[in-house]
């Protein structure tokens, strides 16, 4: 279900992966497993969390273990062809809804749907605070990670999301200009110019999770070394 620190050299596209204590969930298109054949056709063929997959994620939860949900947004879609989307799984069609015109399919996922009913409506709650805070502010100005801050209960439980860097243009500087330098702005500490949101981190808010026993938070680099958020953007879509 999960990789090691000491394996990631490369980028991982798996769904889960360990960070010491800390058990990182891509909720997102990595949780759609392929295979390939040796034609070269890919298959869907599994859907993370199996069921024995979700018990062991909230044993490790509740076991004390850290968990951090990585998100990107409120519907998940997964591309592809529609002859790959008849090779589904019945288990998989079953818990997610498909839609074609006939060439291309996508494969809808409901996020979070492995979590327990509050602690859904939890990393939902987070999910549309950290939307308002991407549709208020440039995107320049934004962290490539924007972390749940307190309060939260389970403390070491904690939702993320993930931007996908974008390539700069010039025209992206115009917003950045007209923000930085509008009189009388509220913002967030260390990012001038952008408006301070409840629950929404700082530019200094450490990207991590924290320990049990503790209240600091441990910095992304001490947290997954390789960087959770490099590993991500391999495989999924830029936000807007």
């Amino acid at each position: 279900m999960s990789t090691s620190a000491s394996s990631m050299s490369a980028p991982s596209t798996s769904a889960s992966l360990k960070c010491g204590n800390t058990l990182v969930v891509f909720d997102g298109p990595r949780r759609l497993s392929w295979r390939t054949s040796v034609s070269g056709d890919y298959t869907p063929t599994a859907l993370w969390p199996s069921p024995a997959q979700a018990a062991e994620v909230l044993d490790h939860l509740h076991g004390g273990g850290c968990l951090l949900v990585l998100l990107e947004q409120e519907r998940i879609t997964v591309p592809m062809y529609a002859e790959e989307a008849d090779r589904l799984p019945p288990d998989v069609a079953d818990r997610a809804e498909l839609t074609s015109d006939g060439v291309v399919s996508e494969l809808h996922l409901p996020v979070m749907d492995w979590l327990p009913p509050a602690l859904r409506e939890r990393g939902l709650r987070f999910l549309e605070d950290s939307a308002g805070l991407l549709r208020g502010s440039p995107d320049l100005l934004l962290p490539h990670l924007i972390v749940e801050t307190p309060p939260y209960r389970p403390q070491n439980l904690r939702f993320a999301r993930l931007r996908t860097p974008r390539p700069f243009s010039e025209d992206r500087l115009a917003p950045v200009t007209d923000r930085l330098f509008t009189a009388g702005v509220p913002g967030i500490p260390g990012i001038p110019g952008v408006p301070e949101i409840p629950g929404m981190p700082g530019a200094d808010d450490a990207a991590g999770v924290p320990d049990p026993a503790a209240t600091a938070d441990i910095p992304a680099a001490a947290l997954c070394p390789a960087g959770t958020a490099m590993a991500a953007a391999h495989t999924w879509e830029s936000t807007p």
